[in-house]
């Protein structure tokens, strides 16, 4: 529809490459309200090129594809203008114009100039020449507010050297101030004499509860779906429990703790040998022992037992408490899986340093296995631990599957378990196609650590990642999704103070 000359007193918005391929969508959101989006050469130069370029991932091509599609589709209806100076500089009025469907005007701006110090030979430097050029003709008039639109941080400090207004694209991203503000699955609290009494009447071991409203009000507001509780109580060892809002009450655990009728308290439950040490590892093993729940999310510091926990689960759900012991088909001492399509491994392809590994030899399996290593030391460990070789069970009864991210484009994963390891190093792209492959027959299990030191992703922080989307999505989704922030690090005092470089 036509603009009027007041509605176009609006913004300009120059959205760079990173911006684009971030969220497509955008350029919708962008084009509404009067606003003027300009298009740089540069960016359609760099679109066209990340589409087919090798080393980037799927996930950035195909955003790369889909923002080159909407630009066709407004080509289509013509509505990219050209020699957009002439709304900027008043010499045209905006009804001019054709207006997108959500109001706002599409234009093309060629290659502007760079300026010393930067060089031609850089393409960001022809994106800020770019903007530099719009912003000035905009100031003759003062009738537009111009705004550089970037997820490329060197972008960013090079509009500001330049006086330019940029932002981060906001659009489809996490909205959070600060990394304690992304969702914990947990929360810790107390309780009292009485309260804790009525707990322990209120129904046999695995069977007793707290209803919501012996609780604190702040802590109530908290309590979605499997959010485990910490409270502390008169008799010192903290009650773990997890929220069931649909009986508006928090439950015992079920599978990772048992009942001592000695000392009349609840201990943690060994699986394969491997115990929790304290009430995070006790929710995390509850979570990936219940096998109604279908997704978990582990998130916490390096050494916080996410990925051998995991592991640990994933091998007792397949296999079973380690035995060589035979058992006839059909057996009531035979293990029975509900993953008859085994276990399978994955795991971002994203390098811990600047340095590219080049080209691996061997199969399929010998390439992606140097990826998954870090999974397959804990089923060592596991293996000796138990003296049993999960391994080579998983192996001659070919239950054990690695994937690539790049290969995940209209795959369904069914009857398996899933172990997904260090998503941090994912984005957003990553987070969707990865999330929609599993169907409801399969239970998924989603590691990795948001300290920023941790993402060795250049193009995601701790707002943006894979790991930081899905939490945010899912939290508090349904009874079968549950997440849980793991606190501590187990690997010893070395492992300790390297938090500290």
């Amino acid at each position: 529809m036509p603009l009027d000359a007041q509605s176009a007193a609006r913004t300009v918005y120059i959205p760079d490459t990173s911006s684009l391929v971030e969220n497509p969508d955008a350029l919708d959101r962008l084009l509404t309200d009067g606003n003027v989006v300009v298009l740089l050469h540069q960016v359609i130069e760099e679109l066209g090129r990340l589409q087919h370029q090798r080393g980037k991932s799927d996930g950035v091509k195909a955003a790369a594809r889909m923002a080159t599609r909407k630009l066709l589709l407004h080509r289509k209806e013509g509505l990219i203008h050209h020699r957009i100076e002439r709304l900027l500089c008043g010499e045209q009025d905006s009804s001019e114009f054709a207006a997108t469907r959500g109001g706002g005007i599409l234009a093309w701006e060629p290659q502007g100039e760079t300026v010393h110090p930067f060089k031609e030979s850089i393409g960001d430097n022809h994106i800020v020449a770019g903007a530099r050029h719009i912003a000035t003709m905009a100031e003759r008039q003062g009738r537009f507010d111009v705004v550089v639109v970037s997820e490329d941080n060197n972008v960013l400090l090079k509009c500001d050297a330049l006086g330019l207004r940029a932002e981060n694209l906001r659009y489809g991203k996490v909205e959070l101030r600060d990394p304690s503000d992304i969702h914990q699955g947990s929360v810790e609290g107390s309780i009292d004499e009485a309260t804790y009494q009525a707990y322990l009447s209120s129904g046999e071991p695995f069977e007793r509860h707290v209803p919501f409203d012996a609780l604190d009000p702040e802590m109530r507001e908290k309590l979605l779906w499997n959010t485990g509780l910490i409270l502390e109580t008169p008799h010192g060892a903290p009650l773990v429990l997890r929220a069931n809002p649909e009986a508006m009450r928090a439950e015992d655990l079920r599978y990772a703790q048992y009942w001592d009728r000695k000392r009349k308290v609840y201990c943690p439950r060994p699986i394969l040998g491997l115990t929790p040490r304290d009430p995070y590892q006790s929710l995390a093993m509850e979570f990936l022992m219940d096998p109604d729940v279908q997704l978990v999310v582990l998130d916490g510091p390096a050494g916080s037992g996410k990925t051998r926990f995991m592991v640990a689960a994933a091998l007792y759900h397949l296999v079973g408490e380690a035995t060589s012991m035979r058992f006839s088909k059909g057996s009531a001492a035979l293990h029975e899986s509900l993953f008859d399509n085994g276990l399978v491994l994955l795991r971002p392809e994203q390098a811990s340093s600047q340095y590219e590994l080049g080209f691996l030899p061997g199969d399929f399996e010998s390439k992606v296995s140097h990826w998954l290593e870090p999974l397959f030391q804990h089923m060592r460990s596991l293996s000796s631990l138990n003296e049993y070789d999960f391994v080579r069970n998983l192996e001659e009864r070919e239950k054990l599957h690695m994937l690539s991210t790049s290969m995940l484009r209209g795959l369904d994963i069914e009857r398996s378990i899933v172990l997904v390891d260090e998503l941090q190093n994912g984005d957003r792209h990553l987070a969707k196609t990865l999330m929609s492959r599993f169907c409801e027959t399969s239970k998924v299990v989603l590691a990795g650590c948001l300290d920023p030191v941790q993402i060795d992703n250049p193009y995601v922080d701790w707002r943006s990642n894979a790991l930081t989307r899905v939490k945010q999505t899912y939290a508090g989704f349904g009874p079968y999704v549950a997440q849980i922030s793991m606190r501590n690090n187990y690997r010893g005092p070395i492992s300790k103070k390297a938090d500290e470089l």
